[in-house]
């Protein structure tokens, strides 16, 4: 890279769990990169006890860190957003709190981006060594950019916000995150669709390494896709119909009688579903292939998401209606807007 380095935001939303997030902030004090160049943004999205500012700015030092409370858990896209606003970086790059970054992390991320460019790069997320063992964290381990061949051009559709950057001024342009998405999932996907309608180029900064720390059991992913499906996938088709075929739900638009759309309804029976959800459960300390997890995933949010598109056809109930009440935009998610869930564990499309 020629000329001065670019000034860096990182912006990294929480929610409680301080231990982790130490964690992360030390290892980012720990960068090749000038520390008058950087600025952290910690966004504590209404955790129930505040986040304890003089630990966060002890941990960060020398780097400085400016410290965002939110009144209420409001979601991830909205305290992204709200970190967007108090950034000043020329390079704005996204960290999950339950992320620890090797010392290159910064400059890999400004050299993958570059100067006066279009670029988001997406940075590599590892798995530490003694949490490596069992299908799930070997499944995580080769997700979203792994999985394509090196050299591949970069879709839009692995554009995750647990390890990424970009420029500010393309944020701008696109307009940031869309605060609709109040649970879990798919506000990374629905940026990431609009960074691609803009002409962003998206590319595999391989050398901006980050450690996730929190490895989801497979119960506990399977409930974060039923969500998703119930609220993110809805919101999302909504905005953009024509992802359809992103998600794996352009079955859906065939007739009834298409050989497709029936095999992959009759994929989202119980007869086909238990079975290998119960071989998972048993082989999950192990090796489970990685095509049965794509199922089970892939099963779990396609059925939260059928039973809301039944609910939404479905007549309303006889009565009084309370004119003055105010839309349902989605229901009331079961876990915190914010409960932490990094890339390695989100629903960015495999």
């Amino acid at each position: 890279m020629t000329g001065p380095r670019p000034t860096v935001s990182v912006i990294i939303p929480a929610y409680q769990d301080v231990t982790r997030l130490l964690a992360a902030l030390s290892s980012l004090a720990q960068q090749d990169y000038p520390a008058d160049r950087v600025q952290l943004v910690v966004v504590d999205d209404g955790s129930p006890v505040p986040l304890p500012a003089a630990a966060l700015v002890n941990a960060a030092a020398p780097q400085p860190l400016q410290l965002v409370r939110m009144a209420a858990n409001q979601g991830r896209a909205r305290a992204r957003n709200a970190g967007l606003a108090h950034a000043g970086g020329e390079l704005v790059v996204f960290l999950d709190s339950d992320m620890t970054v090797a010392p290159g992390f910064l400059s890999a991320h400004a050299a993958a981006v570059g100067h006066g460019t279009h670029r988001v790069a997406i940075g590599q997320i590892l798995i530490p060594t003694g949490q490596q063992r069992g299908a799930v964290a070997r499944y995580q381990r080769g997700r979203g950019v792994h999985r394509l061949p090196v050299g591949a051009p970069i879709p839009f559709k692995c554009f995750v916000t647990g390890n990424s950057s970009l420029p500010r001024g393309l944020l701008g342009q696109v307009g940031g995150f869309d605060e609709r998405f109040c649970a879990y999932g798919g506000e990374d996907l629905e940026l990431g669709y609009r960074l691609h309608r803009a002409g962003a180029e998206f590319v595999f900064a391989d050398a901006a390494i980050s450690w996730h720390h929190h490895i989801r059991s497979l119960r506990g992913l399977g409930q974060m896709m039923a969500i998703y499906g119930a609220h993110g996938l809805p919101l999302l088709l909504a905005l953009h119909p024509e992802l359809a075929g992103v998600v794996r739900l352009d079955f859906l638009q065939l007739r009834p009688w298409q050989p497709r759309r029936l095999l992959l309804r009759a994929a989202c029976w119980g007869v086909v579903y238990w079975p290998l959800w119960l071989m998972a459960v048993a082989l999950q300390r192990g090796w489970v292939p990685s095509m049965v997890l794509d199922y089970l995933w892939w099963r779990a949010r396609t059925v939260a998401f059928l039973g809301v598109r039944r609910r939404l056809a479905s007549p309303p109930a006889k009565g009084p209606v309370d004119a003055s009440a105010p839309p349902d935009r989605h229901e009331p998610s079961p876990l915190p807007a914010t409960e932490h869930r990094s890339a390695a564990d989100g629903p960015g499309e495999p």
